[in-house]
């Protein structure tokens, strides 16, 4: 939100949509000029007099975004951007990524709405994995003992982009005009290409230590992810889905680039980690 509030004078109308347990949570942006419409996802109402919608909703509501999609459009909105902001979703090797299913199936409603109204777009931004998340605990990284546990392999090809720069190429491309005619858009971004043991050496040099890597097998992940589907374990389910993401070799944006229609340099893996991990 704060790459909007930079930029407001370039929009006509701001706003957050709030779940209305939540409305508290965002007073610091409405004291800053920010709307906070106090509503439901999937009602029409919420939506009425937006051209745009971005969607950043997580795991938990994932699969609403197709009644998500369907309300926004009854309120008139005319541009939706779905939660991506990850992998290319469409890759082979991704076809059947636990972790990304309900991704997969809001692709497959948008592309269905825009067949049936000529008028709507949608952009998929892709950018590979938060570089931030990627020194978390979540992938086995520890920044105090300096270790990491990944599962996956030191020379796969892992591309990342921090948080701050996904908001400054997300808010800059809804200012992008869309081709007309063309519905589907894609905003292919990388604030780095790297390997996740590269990664892992930046990090340590940030910090001035070395860190002690031993690589997992995935197999065991993928172990762990069918029992807890076994025993209906979403969750679970969902984590160990995702725990190879970083090391396996798919946290990827193929095809070219878009960087250059921005007007900004993205991070690298050392900056972002100066900023959070530089003495």
């Amino acid at each position: 939100m704060e790459e909007f509030i930079k930029q407001k004078a370039s929009f006509s109308r701001i706003a957050i949509l709030s779940d209305p347990a939540k409305v508290s949570k965002f007073s610091d942006f409405a004291a800053r000029g920010i709307e906070v419409i106090s509503g439901s996802y999937l009602d029409p109402k919420s939506y009425e007099g937006f051209e745009v919608v971005v969607s950043v909703v997580g795991n938990s509501i994932m699969r609403l975004q197709p009644a998500m999609i369907e309300a926004a459009i009854a309120g008139g909105v005319r541009h939706f951007y779905p939660s991506e902001f990850g992998s290319d979703v469409a890759q082979e090797q991704l076809r059947t990524f636990r972790y990304l299913r309900d991704k997969r199936v809001t692709r497959d409603h948008l592309a269905a709405k825009a067949k049936e109204h000529p008028d709507f777009y949608y952009t998929l931004m892709l950018t590979g994995v938060f570089t931030e998340w990627t020194a978390d605990p979540f992938y086995n990284i520890d920044v105090v003992a300096h270790t990491a546990n990944p599962y996956g392999y030191p020379d796969k090809p892992l591309h990342v982009t921090s948080i701050p720069d996904i908001a400054k190429y997300t808010v800059e491309s809804i200012l992008l005009p869309v081709t007309p005619g063309v519905q589907k858009r894609e905003i292919r971004v990388v604030g780095e290409k790297t390997t996740f043991q590269k990664f892992v050496d930046d990090l340590g040099e940030v910090q001035g230590v070395k860190y002690k890597v031993t690589y997992l097998d995935p197999a065991e992940a993928a172990k762990n992810e069918r029992e807890a589907w076994a025993r209906g374990d979403e969750a679970n389910e969902l984590m160990w889905s995702v725990k190879p993401m970083a090391a396996g070799g798919i946290a990827l944006v193929p095809g070219e680039l878009d960087n250059d229609k921005f007007s900004f340099r993205p991070e690298s893996v050392k900056e972002t980690m100066q900023r959070i991990y530089g003495k």
